[in-house]
């Protein structure tokens, strides 16, 4: 009996210090992860902050504002990539859990013919869309659109190219290094930006300048091909290797995915060329708007694509309970940031725009950025759900949010449009936000058969405990919005700072910061 008993307390200590490993090991995959996402995406903010303060000096109204459409059009190739990018870390996580290397094979080989695939789509519908430039922006200067659509035509190549190449991002992913698809990324995007910024004090060609990010891009698409091909020397990649079975597989993890990425296109990329139709003149003031709040909205989704192999691993093992806490505890912690900046919109825009982008675009694009920042925040409390439904193959149950998101997006964008202008554009994502966190508490969360998070947890926990913790600086926010520099004003912003750092210290739950990876 004494041998059973000290057997069985080896045993028990064995797989306790085994538990505490993994679950260190876990907390650390997901810190380092988000922090090279948020390096990523830092990267690419810090080109899209840079770039507009040096091209709305160089560039006229009309020719910056056709530089904003290039971009948003020739961005619509990404969203054709089906979802498979994430679906390749996923099942590339399940593979390595399982060491089964021709899984691995089969499912990267797989994915990279499909997303050739896509990239073949995404031409002829971009295509089809250049041949329309004319009747789509009728109020653009003609002598413009000519450059505009080669110019388009050459970054849409570009961008399509990246589809297939973007396997080997869902591979790093899946591997837990995205350190490496932050360097590979974020390298290429910061080369392009300072040859941009180099070539457009010689010259405002729109083709030179798309011609200049088009060849960085695609090389950090081979660079991170190249760095997969050094971490895993046995991976091959052949058309031998496609599995119909794994095709199908796919097909089903992704067809959500693929309606879901179209959906957020609507939201997030429509608008500029909604505003481009209807009210040409304002395309550079809300493309300016809209980058700042694609800065907020890209730390957020950084932090949520980190958690998408952790959780895929999580949910193999059964452990349901540390999902729920790692998604509550995230999203509350981003519904801080996300209302912090909100607050640091109204306060210092306007002084923020005129030092980035001068005093004409400022005027006009600052009332446009303050509908967006709101909209913005409400949409993304969201954000670390989703990313825990498409990590546990849940995705199917966002799909209908997704679509009532996008769909009501653009009907209240085009409405707003034709009643306001630009402004009613972002008054119709507001209203896209609200209908989408309306759908997540009252339909989504109840459809879900793993449950994730709770509806009080959502509500409660990650919207009202940050609104009531920041109330202070909220209240300051509204009183003190648009006023000029004052002792009054900055004496009362320090004191709702104090009160605000007072009561999220004391109710916000963030002496538990570290908790958030406390999977």
């Amino acid at each position: 009996m004494t041998t059973t008993i000290s057997g069985n307390k080896a045993e028990f200590k064995r797989r306790a210090f085994s538990r505490d490993t993994a679950l260190n090991w876990l907390r650390f995959i997901v810190i380092k992860n988000a922090l090279a996402n948020m390096v990523r995406a830092s990267g690419s903010a810090v080109v899209a902050l840079v770039l507009p303060h040096f091209m709305t000096g160089a560039l006229d109204h009309d020719r910056f504002a056709a530089w904003a459409l290039m971009l948003s059009i020739a961005a619509y190739a990404n969203y054709l990539d089906f979802g498979l990018q994430t679906a390749v870390a996923r099942y590339l996580a399940l593979a390595m859990e399982r060491r089964d290397d021709a899984l691995r094979d089969n499912v990267i080989s797989t994915a990279f013919m499909l997303l050739a695939a896509g990239a073949l789509v995404s031409l002829l519908a971009i295509g089809a869309v250049l041949a329309l430039l004319p009747y789509l922006f009728q109020h653009a200067p003609a002598s413009l659109i000519g450059e505009l659509r080669v110019a388009t035509g050459i970054l849409a190549l570009s961008t399509a190219l990246l589809l297939p190449l973007s396997t080997f991002t869902g591979v790093l992913t899946g591997l837990y290094r995205n350190e490496l698809p932050a360097l590979a990324i974020g390298g290429s995007r910061l080369a392009g930006a300072l040859l941009v910024v180099a070539a457009v004090q010689r010259t405002h060609s729109l083709i030179v300048l798309a011609t200049l990010i088009g060849a960085c891009n695609i090389a950090g698409g081979l660079a991170q091909y190249i760095l997969a091909r050094r971490l895993i020397p046995s991976m091959r990649i052949a058309l031998s290797r496609t599995s119909r079975a794994i095709a199908l597989e796919l097909a089903r993890y992704c067809s959500t995915l693929a309606i879901w990425s179209l959906c957020m296109g609507l939201v997030s990329g429509l608008d500029v060329i909604i505003v481009g139709h209807y009210d040409f003149a304002a395309v550079g003031a809300y493309s300016v708007a809209v980058v700042l709040v694609a800065f907020f909205t890209g730390v957020n989704y950084a932090i949520c694509a980190a958690l998408l192999a952790p959780i895929a691993a999580l949910q193999e093992r059964g452990e349901w309970p540390r999902i729920r806490k790692l998604i509550v505890n995230v999203t509350r912690l981003s519904s801080f940031v996300d209302l912090a900046a909100t607050m640091l919109i109204f306060l210092y825009g306007g002084a923020l725009l005129r030092r980035w982008v001068g005093e004409s675009y400022a005027l006009q694009a600052l009332p446009i950025l303050k509908v967006l920042v709101i909209a913005n925040a409400i949409r993304l409390l969201g954000a670390p759900l989703s990313a825990a439904l498409v990590a546990t193959n849940q995705q199917h149950h966002g799909i209908s949010g997704a679509v009532a998101e996008g769909v009501s997006n653009v009907a209240f964008s085009i409405a707003g449009a034709l009643a306001v202008g630009a402004i009613g554009v972002a008054w119709g994502t507001l209203a896209g936000a609200l209908i989408s966190i309306s759908w997540v508490l009252l339909l989504t969360i109840g459809w879900l058969k793993k449950p994730i998070v709770s509806r009080s947890e959502l509500l409660v926990e990650c919207c009202l405990r940050p609104l009531f913790c920041l109330s202070p600086m909220i209240v300051c926010a509204t009183v003190f919005n648009d006023l000029h520099a004052t002792i009054f004003r900055a004496i009362a912003i320090v004191l709702a700072l104090f009160a605000t750092a007072t009561m999220t210290w004391r109710w916000g739950d963030m002496r538990r910061v570290p908790a958030v990876c406390a999977v």
